[in-house]
Parts: C-alpha cells; structure tokens; sequence
C-alpha cells in the first residue's frame, strides 16, 4: 500500500463512515440536540486519533533521519537505510500489464452508483512477494517485499468496458519496480540462517541418535566397562563436533547476497521502499505529519468546545451546525 497517504485516505474514510453510521445507530428517540451531542463526541475521538497518528508519522521520519544509509557489504544487522538499483532474482510479470519486473502491486476498482454519483470502489487488489536483489557498488542483498509500505509513482492504468447494456466499467491499476531501478529501502536487516542454531540443533540430534546406537557408542567406551563416563561422553562431544565442523566445511558456500535480507522486522516494524531518495521521501513524511496534527487538533478544539456548549458545562457556547 502507499506509504502514509493511504492511511490517510482510510482513516478520513473511516471517520466519514463513522459518522454516517451514527445517523442510522443513534436511537431515532432523542432529541436533536442529543443526537448531535453524539456527534460531536465521535468527531472529538476522531480528531484525537489523528493526532496519535501525526505522532506515528513523526516518530518514522525522525526515525529516518537519524539512520544514515548504509553501504549493502559494511551494512549491519537491524535497522538500516540502503540505495541501490533492483536487479531480478526470479522471473516476474505484472499480472494485467504483463511487464517484466521484480515487483509489483495491483488494483482492481469497479465503477458503482454511490449517494453522491458514479465512484470508483475497490474489488480486488494484492502484490507481489517475491524477493529480489538490492545492487550498489559493494554489493548486493535480498529483499523480501512482503508488507512493505511503497512509495511509488503508478505505472500503468486501463479501463475495461462492461460487459453488455448495465455492465459495469472497470478499472486496472499498478505499480511496479522494474530492473535498474533506483531504490530507496529502510527496513530491518536479518540473516536468513543462523548458523550457531542450526549447528546446535544437528548437534542435538546427532547425539540422540548416538545414544540409541550400542555399536558407535563401544567406540568411546575406553575402558571397556560397558559403562560411558563422563570423560568418555565428553570424548564422544567433541567428535561429533568436529565431524559437523568438517561437513560444513565440505559444504558449499552459500552467494553471500543469499545470506542476508531486509524486510519488517519484529520490534521496528517500518519497512519503506520507495523510488525516489530519502529526502523527497522525509518532506513527505513531514507534510503528512503536519497535516495529521494540525487537523487533528483542530478538530479537537472545535468538537470539544462544541461538546461542552452543547452538554450545558460551558453555557451560551458555540456549537458545531450539523
């Protein structure tokens, strides 16, 4: 989804429908005066929710600017910021386009009568989650697409006539980052394998499996007792050890741009990739921030000086006109 001013639009969305609901919810019994008091209160939340999203929007952009961009071979493990160009990984095509990229995203609109005319509702939309490669001068790595907020111009739009006399029109849209393409990604760093765990878990399992072998486990019987001791399974250990040791160095080596991916993390979930640089990327974020806190509070203290006029605590007070 589009970074920040999709949410926007849902949260203005979600504040009108909000609304619209409490025409129909509120009980048709009260008086005028109550049913607008309940307004008034739902407008108040709303505009306090903006505000907390405003914060939101702050807290990524000075986020974003107290990370400096990381070159992709010294880069290290958890946040970063990363430039580069996208290079395929797997063979990819835009589903309605059929370009060939490493990414896309895609909406489905369908054209309905709504109360105020024809308007566009969306149907069906989805992206693509197939990694691919970020490439700077000293080197490359993966990038796992899934729940990335993009920042994207739109690259293709079609509108398809409905089918016979009442069809409806529908229309196509998408987005994709197409190879060569300069990028912008902050996300969280991770290595795809632990190597520590994993060696731990073989080592486990080799050694259960050990134990239920009598015959391997005469071998490290040194006194031939019948009896294992501790020095002697301290032996056994180390030789099953050095045996994942000497498998793994046999063990062909994986490309190191398969060794590592950005992505969402877990703790920061900001994952950003956008195609222009960071900073048209950070006055973005800072006029949305803006507008989220002013708005909001705006909204704040007209709804709340309405409220209380209307509620009787701040006598001949003014009073939102619904």
């Amino acid at each position: 989804m589009d970074f920040d001013s999709q949410k926007v639009r849902r949260l203005a969305i979600a504040i009108a429908v909000a609304l619209a609901a409490a025409s129909v919810v509120v009980p048709s019994g009260l008086t005028r005066a109550r049913q607008h008091l309940i307004y008034d209160l739902i407008a108040f939340l709303a505009g306090g929710g903006l505000i907390v999203f405003g914060f939101i929007v702050l807290r990524r952009k000075r986020l974003l600017e107290n990370v400096p961009t990381s070159r992709i071979r010294s880069v290290a493990m958890g946040f970063a910021e990363l430039a580069g160009r996208a290079k395929n990984r797997t063979p990819l095509a835009a589903p309605f386009s059929d370009i060939p990229c490493v990414y896309y995203r895609f909406l489905v609109e369908e054209e309905r009568q709504g109360r105020r005319g024809r308007e566009w509702t969306t149907i069906d939309q989805g992206q693509s989650s197939d990694p691919f490669y970020l490439q700077d001068e000293t080197g490359a790595l993966l990038v796992d697409p899934s729940a990335a907020e993009t920042v994207l111009e739109r690259s293709f739009r079609r509108v398809e006539r409905g089918e016979g006399w009442l069809g409806r029109r529908k229309r196509v849209s998408e987005w994709w980052i197409v190879p060569g393409q300069k990028l912008f990604v902050a996300g969280t760093v991770r290595r795809l394998r632990d190597a520590v765990l994993e060696r731990r878990v073989a080592l486990g399992d080799r050694l259960r499996a050990l134990k239920h072998d009598a015959e391997k486990m005469k071998t490290f019987d040194a006194d031939h007792d019948g009896q294992i001791g501790t020095e002697e399974w301290g032996n056994a250990v180390r030789a099953v050890q050095d045996e994942l040791v000497r498998e793994e160095a046999k063990a062909p080596q994986e490309p190191p741009e398969e060794s590592i991916a950005i992505g969402k993390g877990t703790d920061e979930k900001t994952f950003v990739i956008a195609e222009r640089g960071e900073r048209s990327l950070l006055i973005r974020l800072g006029l949305t921030a803006a507008g989220a806190l002013l708005g909001g509070t705006a909204a704040v203290v007209v709804f709340l000086v309405s409220l209380l006029a209307r509620s009787g605590v701040m006598g001949g007070g003014w009073v939102f006109p619904w």
